[in-house]
């Protein structure tokens, strides 16, 4: 794997070297000094080796680019793609030779050995190529070496010095097992020694399995305590046992105040049980005291509510966006028939299409101002239209816009059609009129049909509901009438 890895770098090398002296782009002057040997190295490699996709790509940019057609975003696009597949690449080799390098590439086998891990390092897990008779084996080997481990008489050693250890250290900050009164230090194991400690105490009430004494041990004479502690190397175990004599845990300065206002505070309390209210000491123990309430956090909490729910609004207003545009699709689709048949009804009866379209959208708009309801969609369209004409916008192209404004295949279709009507004549116009109407009528009936549907699936929780509620009205007395 070392070869291949050196081999690798070997390539990037060359590919640096025969680089060097490429062009970077103008927009390209601000990338990271550490990307731009890369994208010379893609410039490189694309000149000499073109992608097949590349003319694929153009014409996808082109159209987010139609004024330089898309060639220099081409370019761009790939030399950025490469450039980044290749930093990926040769900073997976680098890292990829420093490991071989340093943990798993040759330093497994000395000869015909395996070294073992050290004393409390932990097993090793090893993986090797296996040959028999010259032959190697298909799957590699996997395997577990023991950590090294003492001898009985090394253990033996290292338990008597581990006890002196933990006799040191378990006094935490007591001067002397003969008086503890601050929590003991029960270490589960001891620095330098590959060994595990479990404890235990005869005497919970004073102590708990952590040494810590217990809040409620008031017994001021003192109580002695057996400690167990239980060393552990493999199969190897010894216990040895330390007797503390426990007092009441010294209490900090800060602590024995606010146990004294508390104690003051409960004994005005009981003197004072028939009063209207608790009147809260203002000395104790010749020292002032004050007190003042916690701020409250219902503040901090509102804020927090009223930002989530300013993320949720902002989100949801994305949400009702696309509502609104699919409910404006749905209505200008159940518009779409009505404007054909007046336009197919119109231009029959003799009009021009230009006429026809004004006469439809004047009387939209009079019947709209006359009833003061919500404006249609579609016919707002065709109001915009109308004043494109008006204002000098050519016919031809304001037919276009009309189709391209709406952003359904229907109107794009209709607005084509106007437009055609007025380069290729009126010909056949009508036909094919009628024939679009008829087809949007069938259309708005599946649609119509669609809506149902949906309204009804709608309806099945609420009717749901109901059945549940009916139920309980019919079964819940029907049990009733069994217990009595």
């Amino acid at each position: 794997m070392i070869i291949i890895h050196i081999l690798i770098l070997l390539i990037f090398i060359i590919l640096f070297t025969l680089s060097r002296k490429q062009r970077l782009p103008k927009d390209s002057k601000e990338e990271s000094g550490l990307k731009k040997p890369f994208m010379k190295v893609s410039i490189f490699l694309l000149k000499h080796f073109p992608v097949r996709t590349m003319e694929e790509i153009r014409k996808k940019q082109s159209l987010l680019h139609p004024s330089s057609k898309g060639y220099a975003e081409t370019k761009a696009y790939f030399v950025s793609k490469l450039s980044e597949a290749l930093l990926v690449v040769f900073a997976g080799n680098l890292l990829g030779l420093l490991v071989t390098l340093t943990s798993g590439g040759g330093n497994i086998l000395d000869g015909n050995q395996i070294a073992r891990n050290s004393y409390g390092e932990g097993e090793r897990q090893v993986t090797l190529q296996t040959r028999v008779d010259g032959e190697e084996l298909s799957e590699p080997l996997n395997l577990t070496v023991q950590e090294q481990q003492y001898t009985d008489s090394e253990i033996r050693q290292i338990f008597h010095e581990a006890e002196k250890k933990i006799e040191a250290e378990i006094l935490g900050d007591n001067a002397s097992l003969d008086h503890v009164d601050s929590d003991l230090k029960l270490m589960e194991s001891v620095e330098d020694y590959p060994i595990a400690i479990a404890w235990s105490v005869d005497d919970y009430e004073v102590l708990n399995g952590q040494g810590a004494i217990q809040p409620d041990y008031e017994d001021k004479k003192g109580r002695v305590v057996r400690l167990t502690a239980a060393l552990t190397y493999f199969d190897n175990r010894e216990e040895y046992e330390f007797f503390a004599r426990v007092y009441p845990r010294k209490k900090g300065a800060e602590e024995e105040i606010a146990n004294a206002v508390r104690r003051k505070i409960q004994a005005n309390d009981l003197k004072t049980v028939s009063d209207p209210a608790l009147v809260l000491p203002g000395q104790v123990g010749g020292v002032e005291v004050s007190f003042h309430e916690p701020p409250s956090t219902t503040g901090f909490i509102l804020f927090v509510i009223s930002v989530f729910a300013g993320i949720v609004i902002y989100y949801g207003r994305d949400r009702d966006l696309t509502k609104k545009l699919d409910e404006r699709e749905k209505r200008m689709m159940l518009d779409y028939p009505e404007i054909v048949s007046r336009l197919t009804l119109l231009f029959g009866a003799g009009m021009t299409i230009r006429g026809a379209f004004e006469k439809v959208a004047a009387d939209y708009e009079r019947r709209k101002k006359k009833t003061k309801g919500e404006p249609s969609f579609a016919y707002e369209e065709m109001l915009v239209t109308v004043r494109e004409m008006q204002s000098g916008v050519s016919e031809y192209q304001a037919y276009q816009n009309f189709g391209n404004r709406a952003g359904i295949r229907h109107f794009n279709k209709l607005g084509t059609l106007l437009a055609q009507n007025l380069q290729k004549g009126s010909a056949g116009l009508l036909e094919i009129l009628e024939r679009e109407s008829g087809d949007a009528f069938e259309e708005r009936k599946a649609l119509a049909k669609k809506l149902g549907e949906q309204a009804g699936t709608k309806l099945l929780l609420p009717m749901g509901m109901m059945l549940l509620i009916v139920m309980i009205i019919v079964i819940v007395p029907a049990f009733l009438s069994f217990s009595l």
